[in-house]
């Protein structure tokens, strides 16, 4: 019996000699980043919907070394833009409030709803899990808001409206965005339900149920926007008020504010102005509810 159990043990040890063996790099590396309180970072390739504009507020980098609010900021947005579903990255000792510094950011749920609106629907996430360690490791998991057999579905919702639209032959840019802007305010239908009471049966609040079930409330008309301006490849991002979200679209050199939930006619607030209007424009035709945090959304 001792004589088995020793060949056992022999060969399990000459196992873990081998393993150690041939892993001795990775291993001195984790040792030796350990004492040095170092941290490696493992950067995936970015998804198919990380956009590569550039913005005032937000700079696209792998850059994963916070140093102060406004790059812990940055941090989270590139985590989101690149279409990670999880991402680790590490405080450095010198900073010393940094994890305390992104506790308070993310309770600052507003903060991060707006981050949500410089990147691709696609990619915007439904809820955010950070996980903080005392030896400074951060964990972000994110939760998208459009599951894969969605994106399928409304990616090629999104082709067949662009091809019943020519929209290949139309050469303004403009005239471009009012074909899609008119088709979307012809074929979808305000979701009072959603709006007055918070539910629904339709996933109105996505470009989901404006696209594939036809009906919306604000985010669902501007995430479908976003998604047509995004395959054209025309700059973009979203804008959200107290009580309000649109597309603020960038061309022939500015940015400017588009809004289709209050250019649609079924809409009982219908306005016809709001196609490709500048900020003081838009707040002299609305003050009220399209005012918004111009200190976070710079390009406008």
């Amino acid at each position: 019996m001792n004589k088995i159990f020793n060949l056992v043990f022999t060969i399990i040890l000459l196992c873990l000699i081998l393993l150690v063996y041939l892993n001795i790099d990775k291993i001195t590396g984790f040792f030796t980043n350990l004492m040095n309180n170092e941290h490696t970072i493992i950067l995936e390739d970015k998804n198919a919907y990380a956009r590569s504009f550039e913005y005032i507020k937000f700079q696209n980098n792998d850059d994963f070394y916070p140093i102060d609010n406004e790059s812990i900021l940055n941090i989270f947005y590139n985590i989101l833009n690149n279409g990670y579903d999880e991402f680790t990255f590490y405080c450095p000792k010198e900073y010393d409030s940094c994890i305390s510094d992104i506790k308070e950011l993310t309770k600052e749920k507003i903060t991060f709803s707006k981050i949500n609106d410089y990147v691709h629907s696609y990619n915007s996430f439904k809820d955010l899990n950070v996980r903080l360690y005392t030896n400074g490791k951060v964990v972000v998991s994110v939760i998208k808001n459009y599951s894969s057999n969605e994106i399928e579905e409304l990616n090629k919702r999104v082709d067949d409206i662009l091809y019943e639209l020519n929209i290949s032959s139309i050469s303004n840019t403009t005239d471009k965005i009012r074909s899609i802007h008119n088709y979307i305010i012809k074929n979808v239908e305000y979701d009072e339900e959603m709006a007055s009471t918070d539910t629904s049966s339709y996933r109105s609040n996505t470009a989901y149920g404006a696209l594939v079930q036809g009906y919306a409330i604000c985010t669902g008309y501007s995430d479908a926007m976003g998604l047509f301006l995004d395959k054209l490849n025309i700059p973009n991002i979203k804008i959200s008020s107290d009580e309000h979200v649109w597309n603020l679209v960038f061309i022939d050199g500015e940015w400017l504010h588009l809004d289709l939930t209050w250019n649609d006619t079924n809409n009982p607030k219908y306005q016809s102005s709001y196609f490709l209007v500048d900020t003081n424009k838009l707040l002299e035709l609305d003050p009220e509810e399209h005012v918004f945090d111009e200190e976070f959304y710079l390009e406008a």
